[in-house]
């Protein structure tokens, strides 16, 4: 059998063929199954970490945006809660501010509950609960509150609820 140049050409060819199929048989695909590990492991961690970012934002407590108001500037926040209510298509039965009462652990402002009564739809009193912390004019928080069917046959709800309004202490003397 004699080589010639074509055969030897074959020869290496084939030679070559079976080296680069070695090569990736026993480097190359051990190499990318690590990579995708690798890949899917790092796409685990950025989830894990977005997930971390969302909690730890969530948890930051926000500034509010309204301010202590004095005792003669209550019914001017009032007016703004019953323009807020409005907005929202409440309809107000009450408002009964209560007495006043100093803060326990920060005499520095006291606090007024309001005691509310109104009428709405069960959806404008989710805008209104949320139009109350976009207050600017005064600091609101919600106690509590008691919601009941109206009428028979009207999807329209009562409520009951407590805010409190915080007032500065300035005037507490």
């Amino acid at each position: 059998m004699e080589l010639t140049k074509e055969r030897l050409n074959i020869i290496i060819s084939a030679g070559l063929a079976i080296i680069a199929l070695g090569l990736y048989l026993f480097l190359y695909s051990p190499l990318i199954n690590k990579l995708r590990r690798a890949h899917s492991e790092c796409k685990r961690l950025e989830t894990e970490v977005l997930q971390a970012r969302e909690a730890i934002d969530s948890l930051r407590t926000k500034a509010p945006k309204g301010k202590l108001i004095t005792e003669e500037d209550v019914s001017r926040a009032i007016d703004d809660l019953t323009k807020n209510g409005k907005l929202a298509k409440v309809n107000f039965i009450s408002i009964t501010p209560k007495q006043t009462g100093e803060a326990k652990q920060v005499p520095s402002y006291k606090i007024l509950p309001i005691e509310i009564e109104m009428e709405s739809a069960y959806e404008d009193l989710g805008i209104f609960l949320g139009l109350l912390d976009e207050l600017e004019s005064c600091i609101v928080t919600v106690i509590n509150f008691n919601i009941t069917p109206a009428d028979k046959g009207t999807t329209k709800v009562k409520t009951k609820m407590v805010v409190n309004m915080y007032l500065s202490g300035k005037n507490a003397e």
